[in-house]
């Protein structure tokens, strides 16, 4: 009966998701032939932000603003739990009991919430989930900026360099991972960062980025067998940029007017906890970048990534994980301040989450690194208020029986964990947050492909709807 109480094409939309997904009786194995094929997404996606603008005007709202500005912050593995577990850690560094804090994202007006799936895994990784993100189609684990078919697909960097803006990507992982090579590159395996690199440099759009910050410096020099020297050849074509290893050098590259290329780490960007005093920390290069990118008269797409959250993660060390966390808390609170809300689009969400979960009755004010030791299992001993489904410390002793981790927990420590493996992925949804033009758009329980849609209306770029074209 519900679906009587749907618009039209919200009905018709609900009922051709069943059909194509086998939603009665069969148990869907393998994506539909269809879901291997762009368009699909594609088709999917503008409807879906059509059923958005009609609810819109059903409900006598109306948002006339164009975004100049889209930025979109992304929080590599950011799951909901850690969310809470930084909010919590923010306060508490300030001398509060922490649950009363307040991250940046928390004072947006809108929020939503993303499934993550990909055509062919329950779960994301970071390049299929990054891909939905950037180029509005969902495609197979692992590949990146392609379609489950294996054809390339344009990217919203694309799309905002064709309507003349400036595009930046900035990540504090190597700059060929998954999530930023979603935006320029086109590959079957992520693991193919030798020719990311050489893509980013040589092939559109990557070639035409104005700004390009993070780390990874050996995929473009030293660990090449091709004999390429990919850093001369960007300056060899960008004579009048400007490069920077270090954060005293990207400061110094505040006056130039060519563009930005930075690379401070030979691998991934060290942990904000364990970097250097000349590392630049995320909002540095937060704020280098709109700098730079507000240079440009038609506005610009910006992509930053708090990529070693997830790596906190997968280590089963929620300390760096919420530690990097609080890195991209900062980096959007720049965002914000370096931007005029009525003309900028601003929008925060993750790729996928991850199995930490924050469980228990402690007190109000705990440690959240930490235990209350009144918390207890069912054997007297007490557990830690964060703890991961799967990891690589047990916290047990020599018989193999669960011992209390209260000595062995700081904020750098493995968490504990049920399952011992490797840190994993976990595919519930992810939040996203919006502010600025169009922000109301970013509201609800969304497919994760929608995303870039949604910021191409708002910023009128991209082949589908614009606030500036709406279809007919």
């Amino acid at each position: 009966m519900w679906l009587t109480n749907l618009p039209r094409l919200a009905l018709l939309t609900a009922l051709v998701c069943c059909d194509a997904l086998g939603c009665g009786s069969e148990r869907v194995t393998k994506p539909k032939d269809d879901e291997r094929n762009a368009s699909y997404w594609m088709d999917q996606a503008q409807q879906q932000l059509a059923v958005r603008l009609m609810r819109s005007r059903e409900a006598g709202g109306g948002d006339n603003r164009v975004a100049r500005n889209v930025i979109m912050l992304m929080g590599d593995g950011l799951s909901i739990t850690t969310l809470t577990a930084a909010r919590i850690l923010k306060g508490q560094h300030a001398g509060c009991s922490g649950e009363e804090a307040q991250l940046a994202v928390e004072q947006f007006p809108y929020s939503g919430l993303c499934k993550t799936y990909c055509t062919d895994s329950q779960t994301a990784d970071s390049a299929c989930a990054a891909t939905a993100c950037l180029t509005g189609i969902k495609t197979n684990y692992g590949s990146i900026g392609q379609s489950a078919q294996g054809v390339k697909v344009e990217s919203i960097l694309d799309w905002a360099q064709h309507a003349d803006k400036a595009t930046g990507i900035v990540t504090t992982t190597r700059l060929t991972d998954a999530s930023p090579a979603s935006g320029y590159a086109h590959v079957q395996r992520r693991s193919q960062e030798l020719d990311i690199a050489r893509q980013l440099i040589e092939d559109a759009p990557g070639r035409h980025l104005d700004v390009i910050l993070g780390g990874g410096l050996g995929k473009f020099a030293s660990e090449r067998s091709d004999g390429r020297d990919l850093l001369k050849q960007w300056r060899a074509s960008n004579p009048d940029g400007c490069f920077a290893s270090t954060l005293s050098e990207l400061r110094n590259c505040g006056a130039t007017n060519g563009s930005l290329f930075g690379v401070f780490s030979d691998n991934h960007m060290a942990y904000h906890l364990a970097a250097s005093k000349d590392q630049p920390r995320l909002r540095d290069m937060t704020e280098a970048a709109i700098q730079r990118l507000e240079q440009q008269p038609q506005g610009y797409f910006v992509f930053i990534e708090g990529g070693r959250i997830d790596h906190g993660h997968h280590e089963t060390r929620a300390g760096y994980a919420l530690d990097e966390m609080l890195e991209l808390d900062a980096a959007i609170e720049v965002a914000v301040h370096l931007t005029n809300p009525n003309e900028t689009l601003i929008i925060v969400t993750a790729d996928h989450s991850h199995t930490l979960s924050m469980a228990g009755y402690a007190n109000r004010g705990t440690a959240i690194l930490g235990l209350d030791p009144s918390q207890r299992d069912l054997d007297g001993i007490p557990y830690s208020t964060l703890n991961y489904a799967i990891g690589k410390w047990q916290s047990l002793n020599k018989a193999g029986k669960r011992e209390n981790p209260a000595p062995h927990l700081s904020k750098t420590s493995f968490t504990p964990s049920y399952i011992h493996a490797r840190g994993v992925h976990s595919g519930e949804d992810v939040a996203v947050f919006a502010l600025g033009p169009q922000s109301h758009l970013f509201s609800g329980v969304m497919e994760q492909n929608l995303l870039p849609h949604l910021m191409a209306y708002a910023a009128c770029v991209g082949h589908g709807a614009t606030i500036c074209e709406p279809s007919p």
